[in-house]
């Protein structure tokens, strides 16, 4: 409450100073679900990759098989 709009709007009371850290406990825990929720999203997102990657490198060792078996 070092702001002096703060401090001239505001009732400079033990009540008030828990209400505005309540606030800004409130805001920063909404930032921080937001965060959460991002990084949710780019784990998912990774993985997703990861098994298609190894999706693709499966289907590529069992092409290279079979191209090697069809040379012989």
């Amino acid at each position: 409450m070092t702001d002096p709009l703060t401090t001239q709007y505001t009732n400079d009371t033990l009540e008030e100073e828990l209400r505005t850290m309540l606030v800004d406990k409130n805001n920063e825990n909404n930032a921080l679900r937001g965060e959460i929720e991002i990084l949710r999203r780019t784990v998912a997102e990774e993985q997703e990759a990861k098994y298609r990657a190894y999706i693709k490198v499966a289907d590529l060792q069992k092409e290279l098989t079979t191209l090697k078996d069809s040379t012989k």
